[in-house]
């Protein structure tokens, strides 16, 4: 979505959103947009970040609201505007006191390596997730997964955090992401437990063979502090898209089973397309840099900015659609290649994100003959042809297209902390 057709707050240029986070690095002057693919040096990023951490800064983000009203992005000429839906009640709390246990957790799938070796560095050197208030602690989700470059040992670690799971009776025969769920479960939790010392938030770190672009993974439109930490990064990565999934299903009684949801709060960034157990240099880069980016708003929070309603676009989660197969449960076709590949294009880009109709062909079988969407209303694609979800029975996700409102995130009382 274009940043010039949103409604902003008055601080909200680029100039102003640069200076009030302290992006810094590469000879970059303050508002100076990050060019696609680069990243902050971690000694750009440190220097100079506390002096510009000044109220002055944080003022900028108390002023009120535009009020010029604007399209939104990619809407026909005479289309009506999406009627905003509201966020709802909020059933993870707001932060109420600065964060200062934050993780940053890569390899929970131990093919997806740019997670795998920016855990890995931090691990060596976490200066780069020093900030003023806090420091982020770096964790390496799925070390024996990592080492053999698989998704897994026995089982999908992020499916395994389930209350059910984590308070089973342990046993010499449990799988290893079990075991390991627990281990992570204590280290970042307990889940569940009431207990103040679980983290205050965790970001998790994942890459996808799907063609989604920038994709941050929020439980619902009830968490209103992880809806504004992905304002935050839309704004500051205008250059590439960065579009934001719900995904809970509507009316879902369905537990939290990912990694994020042991903290008290917590979000997923799924970047690609990348290959499993392949490492590329730009997807690395803007991984790095998101997580910069995310700490720089956690740090703004805690020194006491606040931060305004908003409208925003997401896709909520509505299920996932299986391949067709056959009676022994094998396949018996493919994604359609007019779900695959983008017409305009020369090259095989799937249509994450676009709408698909009732009656389009989302399927082509092995003897020939389309599948076509039997829905009755239109959909959004995501996680068009995942590798890692053939297992899963799921060919793509189906998503539905929303505005919400997001109410405003409220300031705290400024107490800032060095950390040494």
């Amino acid at each position: 979505m274009d940043r010039r057709q949103r409604q902003e707050p008055a601080c909200k240029t680029e100039t102003q959103w640069a200076v009030a986070v302290g992006r810094g690095g590469g000879g970059r002057r303050p508002g100076q947009p990050l060019a696609a693919g680069t990243c902050p040096s971690p000694t750009a990023l440190l220097a100079g970040r506390q002096e510009r951490f000044l109220l002055g800064n944080l003022q900028a983000h108390n002023q009120p609201a535009s009020s010029r009203q604007v399209p939104q992005a990619g809407a026909q000429p005479g289309a009506r505007k999406p009627r905003p839906t509201p966020a709802g009640m909020c059933s993870v709390p707001v932060p109420q006191a600065p964060l200062r246990r934050v993780a940053v957790t890569g390899g929970t799938h131990g093919n997806e390596l740019s997670g795998v070796y920016l855990a890995r560095h931090w691990l060596r050197d976490p200066r780069e997730l020093r900030r003023p208030s806090f420091s982020a602690t770096p964790v390496l989700a799925n070390p024996a997964a990592a080492a053999a470059c698989r998704r897994y040992v026995d089982r999908d670690l992020n499916r395994t955090f389930t209350d059910t799971l984590l308070v089973s009776r342990a046993t010499p025969n449990d799988p290893h992401e079990l075991t390991r769920a627990r281990e992570l479960d204590q280290l970042l939790g307990p889940k569940a437990s009431g207990s103040d010392r679980a983290f205050d938030f965790v970001l998790d770190l994942h890459n996808t063979t799907a063609n989604m672009g920038t994709c941050l993974l929020v439980d619902g439109a009830h968490n209103t502090f992880a809806l504004h930490l992905s304002r935050h990064l839309q704004l500051q990565f205008p250059e590439v898209p960065c579009q934001v999934l719900l995904t809970r299903p509507p009316q879902s009684a369905r537990e939290s089973f990912s990694l994020d949801s042991v903290a008290k709060n917590g979000m997923t960034v799924e970047l690609g397309p990348q290959p499993q157990g392949v490492l590329r240099a730009d997807i690395f880069s803007r991984m790095r840099a998101l997580v910069a980016s995310a700490l720089d708003f956690m740090e703004l929070f805690n020194q006491g900015a606040a931060f305004p309603a908003f409208e925003m676009e997401v896709y909520r989660n509505l299920g996932g659609e299986d391949f067709p197969r056959t009676q022994d449960g094998d396949l018996a076709g493919m994604v359609h290649p007019q779900l695959q590949v983008r017409e305009q294009l020369a090259c095989h880009q799937d249509r994450d994100y676009e709408p698909l109709q009732p009656g389009a062909p989302i399927f082509q079988k092995f003897s020939g003959e389309d599948v076509l969407y039997e829905g009755d209303s239109t959909v959004y694609p995501v996680f068009i042809n995942e590798a890692a979800y053939y297992e899963k029975h799921v060919a793509f996700l189906r998503t539905e297209k929303l505005m919400i409102s997001v109410p405003p995130l409220p300031p705290l009382s400024p107490t800032p902390t060095q950390v040494l």
